[in-house]
């Protein structure tokens, strides 16, 4: 496919197979919407988290779910959902379970 010659930016994102997007970029940046929202890191709003309690800590079978409780917690704190003493016993509780995990074990 040939280059298209534009008086306004391209979208430099290079697409799987090697090609450019060749949308228009928005403004200064040099990616178009789509592909500037993708490279843009969003943190969740904090309403949007699910409700993080102190007692419970949902079970960590497998590095995806320790990941999932790190960011629950983190959210928590930052949130004032949860004290920094809750949650230090939290991610107490999350390297324990990280140190007996199985290292092969897949779910």
């Amino acid at each position: 496919m040939p280059k298209r010659i534009t008086p306004f930016p391209l979208c430099r994102h290079i697409k799987t197979d090697g090609r450019l997007c060749q949308s228009p970029a928005r403004g200064r940046s040099a990616f178009c919407y789509h592909h500037q929202r993708q490279r843009t890191p969003s943190l969740p709003a904090l309403d949007a988290v699910p409700t993080l309690s102190p007692h419970v800590l949902h079970p960590l079978r497998n590095a995806r779910s320790i990941q999932h409780a790190l960011s629950m917690i983190l959210l928590g704190v930052a949130g004032n959902r949860i004290t920094t003493a809750q949650a230090g016993r939290m991610l107490r509780a999350i390297e324990i379970a990280h140190k007996t995990m199985r290292p092969n074990r897949v779910e």
